[in-house]
Formats: structure tokens, sequence, C-alpha cells
């Protein structure tokens, strides 16, 4: 076995038990831990099976293997930051939905507490930290 395998697989091995480490924190979502241990498993993988890349670039039409690693690579990465993009593009829109129910809720507190005082000025204001108005 040549040294650059054994150093592949030391890497993925390393990698996968800091995912699962991650994940056992909870610091890591399970669909996320999923997608970094097969990216885990496929360097261990091609890095045992040498003739993998050879095989799998000649599948692709590509000449110089190493291309076809750094195509897929990059390909990968691509893949996994428009799927975070899709994430923080939903947590926003929950985020302004969860402030808008927080801030209706104030307003209702603040008219249940005095019903005398408008409540759209005081509930803004203390959302927005304003000390000017009290």
């Amino acid at each position: 076995m040549f040294r650059s395998s054994l150093i592949g697989v030391a890497f993925a091995t390393a990698f996968a038990l800091t995912v699962l480490l991650s994940a056992r924190r909870r610091r890591t979502s399970e669909r996320h831990t999923f997608a970094w241990l097969m990216v885990a498993a496929i360097v261990a993988g091609l890095s045992l099976w040498r003739d993998g890349v050879d095989t799998l670039a000649r599948a692709m039409g590509i000449y110089y293997p190493p291309s076809a690693l750094f195509f897929l690579a990059c390909t990968t990465l691509l893949w996994l930051v428009y799927r975070l993009s899709l994430q923080v593009a939903d947590q926003r829109q929950q985020i302004k939905r969860l402030a808008q129910e927080v801030a209706i809720l104030a307003a209702a507190e603040q008219e249940r507490r005095h019903p005398s005082v408008p409540a759209a000025v005081p509930v803004a204001t203390q959302l927005l930290g304003d000390s000017r108005s009290a």
C-alpha cells in the first residue's frame, strides 16, 4: 500500500471522527453529518482504490485523472454551498415570521396592561431598545 493511500485513509478517518463528535455535541445537523460522512467515505475509498480515479476520469472523458478529482470536489462544494444558502433563506423567513409574532404578542400585552395608551409606539421603542421615549 502506498504512503499516500495511508495518509488519505488517516485523513478521512480523522475527518469522519470530527464530524461524528460535532454531531454528538449537536453542533451539526443530521443532514449535514450524513453529507460530510459521505465525503469522508469517498476520500477513503478513492485512497484505497487507486485505479478508481483513473476509471472515474475515463468514464467522465477526462484525460488527466487529477482533473476529474478537482472537478468533482468543486461540484460537491458548489452543491453544499447551494444547500446551505437554501437553509439560510428558510431560516431568514422563519426569523422574520417569529419577530412579527413577538411584536404582535408584545402589542397585545401592552394593550392588556394599559388600554388607554396606543400600543404600537411603546412596543416599537421597547423592541428597538430606544430609551428616549421613557
